[in-house]
């Protein structure tokens, strides 16, 4: 098992995220595998494994699934009930800006698209206080799981 940047593990200390992937310590450490630095989700701590100590829980998302998961949230807002009309335009724009911005190798363009995310973010938690009971709200949060997931790993 190969753990990257982002993965979700199991620790003998609980669950977390792998925040850093190759962590030499001492002198020596060249001759040694590398350590593993883990943000676990209970404390928040940062603590340091060998990849033994590691069972992995899920692998980030791809930049693929990012992609299929903006798909699945621009279906989603059409069974939004009493969106206004300047959202129902603007979200899907800024998911699509969203799209493009992170399939570039260019890390302005990223950092766009992020903040294009955290507009459509912000704009469905608003939305969806004025009205929770429609069904769509599980998947859209679902996938905008993933996304928050994906950017954290970028």
């Amino acid at each position: 098992m190969s753990v990257e940047k982002g993965d979700r593990v199991i620790t003998p200390n609980g669950q977390g995220e792998v925040i850093d992937d190759k962590v030499y310590k001492g002198i020596f450490s060249a001759f040694l595998e590398p350590q593993i630095k883990v943000k676990l989700d209970t404390s928040g701590q940062e603590k340091d494994f060998s990849q033994e100590d590691l069972k992995l829980q899920a692998k980030k998302p791809s930049p693929k699934e990012a992609i299929e998961a903006v798909d699945k949230i621009k279906e989603q807002l059409n069974k939004i009930p009493n969106m206004p009309t300047r959202e129902k335009g603007e979200l899907p724009n800024h998911l699509e800006y969203f799209k493009q911005d992170i399939q570039v190798d260019n890390e302005l363009r990223k950092q766009l698209g992020i903040t294009n995310l955290d507009y459509v973010d912000k704009t469905l938690e608003a939305l969806r206080k004025t009205d929770s009971t429609a069904n769509c709200w599980k998947e859209i949060e679902s996938n905008l799981k993933i996304l928050r997931w994906w950017t954290r790993t970028k």
